[in-house]
């Protein structure tokens, strides 16, 4: 395979305005009609991507704490150094509320990531723009999109300013 050749831009100042950190691109999507592969094209960007993140981490369930009775020896005293026997608060992991409000979180920041990230209009039978998130999913929805189209999306959308290692090792390398 042929190494793929990256265009190299050094950067001499930063001018408000300019948006050179803004990434673009296509995401392809697989679909089937009737028996045939066809293949989506959705134009996407980074902008705002890495914000948005950041302010639904600060929005992330915390796990339950739960007290334990922690001995001398074992991997969770070794972990906080204690050395005599001791109740302790530790997060409990596997609490099945926290279980399904993070999967929950985790699945609206998807999809916030990838409304933010979708670089076409959204338009409702009338040919208006949708902008309220809620009925933008609901679209989506309804157009059936399915989970791994979803994935996909967010995926690419997410790998606009990621670099994937064998970009990174062939770049860096």
């Amino acid at each position: 395979m042929a190494k793929k050749e990256t265009n190299v831009i050094r950067v001499d100042k930063f001018v408000r305005g300019k948006s050179i950190f803004a990434s673009t691109g296509i995401s392809r999507v697989k679909v089937t009609k009737d028996g045939k592969v066809c293949c989506l094209e959705i134009p996407i960007k980074s902008s705002g991507i890495s914000e948005l993140i950041d302010s639904f981490q600060r929005l992330a369930p915390s796990p339950p704490a739960k007290s334990e009775l922690v001995k001398p020896g074992s991997e969770i005293a070794k972990e906080l150094g204690i050395t005599t026997k001791q109740w302790v608060k530790v997060p409990d992991y596997s609490d099945s509320h926290y279980l399904k409000e993070k999967e929950e979180h985790n699945s609206n920041l998807g999809m916030a990531v990838a409304l933010h990230g979708i670089a076409v209009a959204l338009e409702d039978e009338n040919g208006k723009e949708i902008k309220e998130e809620k009925e933008k999913i609901k679209l989506l929805k309804e157009m059936g999109l399915s989970g791994e189209q979803f994935s996909k999306i967010v995926e690419d959308i997410t790998a606009l300013t990621k670099w994937q290692d064998e970009e990174e090792t062939s770049f860096l390398g």
